[in-house]
């Protein structure tokens, strides 16, 4: 697969260490009380904020780590309004650390490319085939937030997602648990634009599944839940 740029090398790190430590204390303190307002006009008065975000986000076992994944989410769609060429420059340094030449994995970077890119997938239309292909390279790790962000975006425009839409029943067949869920979130966006073909195809797969008794903790509704797969292939049967 062919990433974005390659020359350009993530700086992520060094902006966490240069940052102030009152504004990381600040930053902090208001995603831990769930303030993403606060958050949002922290980062469009300081744009390093983003790169601080990026850096907490890596956390996704925590509620902070999650909550400023989808900081960064609502701070993109104001900046994308009037700060783009920044939130390309963001987009660049995510894809670049998913890749073996950056030194560093980007845990995170596929959910949090999935909150830049929806907050206007037209004007980065051409980064959802990126991410779609990070799903065949070899760290699986990537996957379930690839499946995430894809979500994301098919919300707001599925259209440019469903030239990827193999990936659910790749995702449904072959993955662990929390990919299995976000496939599943996905397939719920995007069922109504399946043909009969692949619903039945999927449908088959789905009713394998409902003897699945894994489970994925997943961040929905600003908690943790645990979703066993086979109760969820269930509600896509009934």
């Amino acid at each position: 697969m062919e990433y974005y740029i390659l020359s350009i090398r993530s700086s992520i790190d060094v902006y966490w260490l240069n940052m102030p430590h009152a504004l990381k204390k600040k930053i902090h303190l208001a995603l831990e009380s769930n303030d993403l307002g606060a958050v949002v006009s922290q980062t469009k008065e300081n744009r390093k904020v983003l790169s601080l975000l990026v850096r907490m986000a890596y956390d996704k076992d925590t509620l902070v780590g999650w909550r400023a994944i989808k900081a960064i989410g609502l701070a993109a769609e104001e900046l994308v309004k009037t700060d783009y060429e920044f939130l390309r420059e963001t987009v660049r340094r995510l894809l670049w650390s998913l890749t073996d030449e950056s030194g560093g994995i980007g845990w995170a970077a596929p959910e949090i490319l999935g909150e830049i890119v929806s907050a206007d997938p037209e004007r980065f239309s051409d980064i959802i085939p990126l991410i779609a292909g990070v799903y065949d390279v070899e760290e699986k790790v990537f996957r379930p937030g690839i499946l995430y962000a894809l979500g994301k975006i098919a919300e707001i425009r599925p259209d440019l997602v469903m030239p990827f839409k193999d990936l659910i029943r790749r995702a449904l067949s072959e993955g662990e648990p929390l990919s299995r869920v976000f496939a599943f979130d996905l397939l719920k966006t995007l069922k109504n634009r399946l043909g009969k073909g692949d619903l039945d195809d999927l449908k088959k797969i789905i009713q394998n599944l409902q003897s699945d008794h894994s489970e994925a903790w997943v961040y929905k509704n600003d908690c943790f839940v645990s979703i066993e797969v086979g109760e969820y292939a269930h509600t896509f049967i009934s």
